[in-house]
């Protein structure tokens, strides 16, 4: 920011096409754009530019007040904020003993109607009709006059220029101090201002991102000792970041206003000069603003006290609460923040929904008849924003039903183990499920004599899909019409195929088939890298589901007798069908019977829906 000029200027005069200079800027008058804080008047400007080599100009906003005003404030918070980002820096700023204000000279052209946004609360009418007239001179703005001036919702029904009117120019004589200072900004892109971005509608999440940076913006210059209490929409710039160009309606926190406040954005204890300003007043101007762009309309004076808000969930109760006639019942900015910002994350989080299908057959063999499968699924909402599921198969191994209870006893284990609250990284999740399989390990080691289980775990939390495998039960993803394997085999036949001792054809017919290498329950305690993650297959420990893909959990039962480009087959025709999970599950089985069945037979399904809230 430019340090405070001591140059003065003596008589100045402003009237449309004068030109004056302000520290290194020649300006060019163009247009008077309003009042919209009472000591304040706002032009539109030319920056004509000092180099002789450039010929083009720039729009310019140039603004006028008293030295003990709203630029005054601004110029003092300005230094407290110093270079911060959302503000829009000064180009220069001056002082003037003196100023003359021809506000529509004869000849001059239709002016833009920039609408202003506060209400000055008056009793005179006839001063309320003629408030432009009147306010021309600070004659009739003494110390006792209202902070901001009427909005001109009166003439909204005119068209969008103003009538030509001719005013005699009239020197501002102020009461109490003959200084006038004069601030020089670049004029905000009109087709990216926050007025232009409210007209047409925006998702709720484009309308709570909004609200969000304003209420950033406020609560840090409240962490200043200042408040905002209001808001220019025609002066804001819808930029990344936001920016501010205009800060008079800031206040030191505790400050009494001498008059009362009337706005689209000003809390309604502002009308009343008597509450000491507070960061109360700033949690409603964020959220009016929140209420004007989600209902298309700012808040009806006639509702003040009751507020009309539609209803949506969390949006709502953030609106009736901060826009509260009783201050104490408004959020705080930090908390107003917090409740934004996660409102804003459910909105834009997609809703997940699992649809789940299973299916266990004993089989038809003469030496099977009991079940050594199991399997589980366990769903939980693990935040506003975070599904989990965890789905779990088993094949049990050993005699006299060992491994049934092997089997049990793992899926159980699994399933039933707590969730920490440290559970947000994929290293974190990958060593809960190492934990999860020593458990796992430990009871079917101590409870079963001589039995083991095979354990195959997907963990899916929001879209990230994380694994935890060992035996020969296999995970399969059904991605787009395509499968692949994201288990290994643990078995020794998947050793002899990876060694080329035998081919893949031949290791279907091979008599060590259901030889295993690793189970669960075999020793008492799991090496490092027994328990298989998706860095085998993946290179990563977690990927990315997709919307519609499916996920395969079977024993060997199951992929013995339909492989692997079969069930391709049937699911992907499910995927592209619709046709219920549960059909292609039990098809599946159906054909295991059809070829004999010599194992049980398990497969759980389970496919991941998505979709935008």
């Amino acid at each position: 920011m430019n340090s405070p000029s001591n140059n003065t200027i003596n008589s100045l005069v402003i009237q449309k096409n004068s030109s004056l200079s302000i520290e290194n800027f020649q300006v060019e008058i163009l247009a008077y754009l309003g009042q919209f804080t009472a000591d304040v008047y706002y032009f539109q400007v030319n920056i004509l530019p000092t180099d002789t080599n450039i010929t083009s100009s720039k729009l310019g906003l140039l603004r006028i007040g008293s030295i003990e005003g709203g630029l005054s404030r601004e110029l003092k918070l300005r230094e407290v904020l110093a270079d911060y980002k959302l503000v829009a820096p000064l180009l220069a700023q001056t002082t003037v003993d003196s100023a003359i204000i021809n506000l529509h000279s004869p000849d001059s052209e239709n002016l833009p109607n920039l609408e202003k946004q506060e209400h000055e609360i008056e009793s005179d009418q006839e001063n309320h009709e003629h408030e432009i007239e009147a306010n021309i001179s600070e004659e009739n703005t003494d110390s006792s006059a209202p902070e901001l001036l009427t909005t001109s919702s009166d003439i909204d029904d005119e068209s969008d220029y103003l009538q030509e009117e001719y005013y005699e120019e009239q020197e501002i004589t102020p009461n109490s101090s003959t200084q006038k200072l004069l601030l020089l900004n670049y004029l905000p892109d009109e087709t990216k201002t926050l007025e232009t971005w409210l007209k047409p509608e925006h998702s709720l999440e484009e309308s709570i991102f909004l609200a969000s940076q304003v209420c950033q913006f406020l609560r840090y210059v409240h962490q200043q000792n200042w408040c905002l209490v209001s808001v220019l929409p025609q002066l804001i710039e819808m930029t990344t970041p936001i920016q501010f160009f205009d800060l008079t309606s800031a206040y030191p926190i505790g400050e009494t206003l001498l008059n009362g406040l009337l706005g689209d954005y000003c809390a309604p204890e502002l009308a009343y000069n008597k509450n000491p300003v507070n960061e109360l007043m700033s949690s409603y101007t964020v959220a009016a603003l929140l209420y004007h762009a989600i209902h298309k309309q700012p808040i009806q004076l006639e509702q003040s006290i009751d507020i009309k808000i539609n209803p949506i969930p969390r949006i709502y109760q953030i609106l009736k609460i901060s826009l509260s006639p009783i201050p104490e019942e408004r959020f705080p900015l930090s908390q107003l923040l917090a409740n934004l910002v996660e409102t804003r994350q459910a909105l834009s989080t997609p809703k997940i929904q699992w649809q789940v299908a299973s299916a266990s057959t004993v089989g038809l063999s003469t030496k099977r008849l009991q079940n050594e499968d199991n399997y589980g699924v366990r769903q939980q909402q693990l935040s506003n924003t975070e599904t989990m599921i965890l789905g779990v198969v088993a094949d049990g191994m050993g005699g006299m039903a060992q491994g049934e209870l092997a089997s049990k006893i793992a899926v159980q284990t699994v399933l039933e183990e707590p969730i920490p609250t440290n559970f947000k990284t994929a290293e974190q999740r990958n060593e809960w499920l190492i934990t999860s399989f020593q458990k796992a390990n430990e009871s079917v080691a101590n409870t079963v004599k001589d039995g083991g289980t095979t354990l195959s775990v997907i963990l899916a939390i929001a879209k990230q899909l994380m694994i935890a495998h060992v035996g020969d039960s296999r995970i399969y993803l059904l991605q787009k019409g395509e499968i692949r394997q994201l288990s290994e085999d643990h078995s020794l036949v998947a050793l002899l195929v990876a060694s080329g001792e035998i081919t893949q054809e031949e290791s279907l017919e091979h008599p060590d088939r259901n030889i295993l290498t690793k189970s669960i329950g075999s020793k008492r305690r799991l090496s490092d890298g027994y328990v298989q993650n998706l860095k085998n297959t993946t290179e990563e420990l977690s990927i990315n589901l997709e919307n519609g893909d499916i996920l395969l959990l079977c024993s060997d039962g199951v992929w013995d007798l339909v492989p692997t480009n079969e069930l391709a087959e049937i699911f992907g025709t499910h995927q592209n069908t619709h046709q219920d999970l549960q059909f292609g599950v039990d098809h599946t089985i159906d054909k295991v019977l059809e070829r004999g069945a010599s194992d049980n037979a398990t497969l759980l399904a389970l496919q991941y829906h998505m979709e935008k809230i």
